[in-house]
């Protein structure tokens, strides 16, 4: 990214419309923040770099924001066949253009929240990256958003899954725990909802015995973490989870 648009992008108000340059395209994006941060970590730093078996991997994308992640996949595997999802329904009109503009094929788009069935759950936007499914919500305060089961599009081989979804993760792989045997590398997002039980023992114990090995790394960290002060926001831990099959 060139240092003028950066600098054109961080002072830009948060969660305001604008658009960026991405690989020689215009692209449409909610939050300027989120968009640099997410840019630097998918197309700088290359967190969800893998190798495939073959050249058209399928590749499933949950949590697909304004499109950077597809768009990443897309530019490492051209033939890639994609599925991607994102409830919220502001931000997934962002990502229908985003995806439009590049004229990719074989991307699938769904405007559905992945979950353990197909109903229709609370889901509290914040307008950027952080949208979430409330699943205990019985006020009707927060929007209302369709949902899918992640584990019936698990019925063939996956190259690679992404799950980047807000706190929903351990529900939704304990719910596909029989059918990670068909994902040949996963990454998780994992957030650890401050006043609520840790399940990264839990998640990691299911990814080890589906035959994964994994490497943690911290997503947003908390410099002092025996200070409560520092520990008092939305996620006390989140970390990334990238689980993956040894080879030769």
């Amino acid at each position: 990214m060139a240092k003028g648009e950066r600098k054109k992008l961080e002072r830009f108000p948060r969660y305001k419309h604008t658009s960026s340059v991405l690989l020689g395209k215009k692209v449409q994006l909610t939050d300027p923040f989120w968009y640099l941060q997410t840019y630097d970590e998918i197309f700088s730093n290359q967190i969800y770099s893998f190798r495939a078996k073959r050249s058209d991997p399928l590749i499933i994308d949950c949590g697909a924001n304004i499109g950077l992640s597809t768009i990443y996949f897309k530019y490492i595997y051209p033939k890639s066949r994609i599925i991607a999802f994102e409830p919220d329904p502001e931000i997934f009109q962002v990502l229908e253009t985003n995806i439009k503009t590049f004229q990719f094929s074989d991307v699938t788009l769904y405007e559905r929240a992945v979950w353990v069935v197909e109903t229709q759950l609370g889901f509290q936007s914040d307008g950027s990256v952080g949208g979430a499914l409330v699943p205990d919500e019985i006020d009707k305060k927060h929007m209302q958003v369709k949902t899918v089961r992640l584990k019936d599009f698990l019925d063939q081989e996956v190259d690679f899954l992404k799950m980047d979804i807000e706190g929903a993760e351990y529900e939704v792989i304990f719910d596909s725990t029989d059918a990670l045997n068909q994902v040949d590398n996963l990454f998780v997002e994992y957030h650890g909802k401050k006043g609520k039980p840790q399940k990264l023992h839990e998640i990691l114990q299911i990814i080890w015995d589906q035959g994964f090995r994994y490497h943690l790394k911290e997503a947003n960290p908390v410099r002092h973490p025996f200070i409560l002060g520092e520990r008092k926001r939305k996620y006390d831990l989140q970390l990334n989870i990238f689980a993956y099959r040894e080879r030769d």
